[in-house]
């Protein structure tokens, strides 16, 4: 899909770039090595290392109580200011900051420049049980900003894309001037280099053994509980797959990460990497036998391409999503009951033995400097009259 062009004034001279503004409001004060910051990181990365032409690449912050500013200059005079043809995109998922700064997006597209908004997911706003009430709230708050003030909305896949359109009709938005709502896909790391050394020892310890690995945030919609359940029994049995998870602790999971805690001094066979740099990471990817994602929601599944860069085999929920990104080189579970998990576990982990489970090679995963290229078709504007 394209975004729609909103007409705006002639620049003069004709030949002077406009700026591509980036919000990374929330990464620039805290990295707390979420999926999305992880997104926003490496966008923003091949944005500045390769700006689309006629731009310059300007990455913007602002707090609930500061408006927009320039991030390399923390002056008085830093505050941004736009010229018509400039582009504003909320990269960074920006929920508690954006919607507090409603008049100065209302003046930028006064002067011409346009709001387009990256969509990670619609998850507080469907299930909001799974997120703190602040945040659930500061979400509503943000879609419905993103929904009045956005030329256009550019989701992270298809299935995203299909969401957000259904909820502005839904909601009654009016068609005319709604936001145009296009999709890209993310990208990963691409070559790997195996032959790296590993940057934790513990790694060379667990990798003496075959392990399945998860990655993500620890809250509530990941799936871990299911998972650590159907573990501890096969280990009752005297399975000998060891579980090694990747991920800081989230919100609303006490429990959850007492009993990660309790099972890792236990000395069972779990281990768990609760603040992972990326090296760290892509060692446990080129070690581990297989991974395993059991997330009840997303909007992507970056561990899905991350999986087949180093051609691991996949155990993953049968989420629309998830279909949409591995097609038919996953192995697929619908269990909701750890006693219905434990089945398809073990049957999966049978296979990774035999060397019969499914292959991830067939995935296409394309590098970060493709996905911000993909990206951009959705928020540049393709009518070359435009840029005049």
């Amino acid at each position: 899909m394209v975004c729609r062009i909103v007409p705006r004034p002639t620049l003069d001279p004709p030949t002077s770039r406009r700026q591509l503004l980036i919000d990374v409001s929330v990464l620039a004060r805290h990295d707390a090595g979420t999926g999305v910051q992880r997104v926003t990181r490496e966008l923003l990365r091949e944005l500045l290392t390769s700006p689309p032409d006629g731009y310059v690449v300007r990455a913007v912050r602002a707090t609930r109580w500061r408006s927009y500013r320039y991030i390399k200059d923390p002056g008085p005079s830093a505050e941004v200011r736009v010229e018509p043809g400039d582009i504003f995109l909320g990269l960074d998922l920006a929920s508690r900051i954006l919607p507090r700064h409603r008049l100065q997006l209302l003046r930028w597209r006064a002067n011409g420049a346009r709001i387009c908004i990256v969509m990670h997911d619609l998850l507080p706003l469907f299930r909001p049980g799974w997120f703190t009430r602040r945040n659930a709230r500061a979400y509503a708050s943000w879609i419905r900003a993103v929904a009045v003030h956005a030329d256009s909305v550019v989701c992270v896949s298809q299935s995203v894309a299909a969401q957000f359109s259904t909820w502005l009709a839904d909601q009654g938005f009016d068609p005319r001037s709604s936001p145009s709502v296009g999709w890209f896909h993310h990208g990963a790391q691409l070559p790997f280099e195996s032959g790296a050394a590993i940057p934790d020892d513990r790694i060379a310890h667990i990798a003496s053994r075959p392990f399945v690995l998860m990655v993500g945030t620890i809250e509530p919609r990941k799936g871990y509980q299911q998972a650590l359940d159907a573990f501890e029994l096969i280990w009752r049995d005297g399975h000998p797959m060891q579980l090694v998870i990747v991920g800081r602790v989230g919100w609303k999971v006490a429990p959850l990460v007492a009993s990660l805690q309790a099972n890792v001094e236990a000395g069972r066979p779990l281990h768990w990497f609760s603040d992972a740099d990326d090296p760290t990471l892509h060692a446990l990817y080129d070690k581990a036998s297989g991974v395993l994602l059991a997330s009840e929601a997303e909007g992507f599944g970056l561990p899905i391409l991350e999986a087949a860069v180093h051609g691991k085999p996949l155990l993953i929920r049968d989420l629309p999503v998830f279909r949409e990104i591995a097609g038919d080189a996953a192995t697929y579970f619908r269990a909701e009951t750890t006693g219905e998990f434990i089945d398809e576990l073990r049957s999966w982990l049978a296979n990774l033995a035999a060397g019969t489970a499914v292959s991830s090679k067939r995935i296409a995963v394309q590098s970060w400097a493709q996905s911000a290229r993909q990206m951009l078709d959705q928020v540049l504007p393709v009518d070359p009259l435009t840029l005049r």
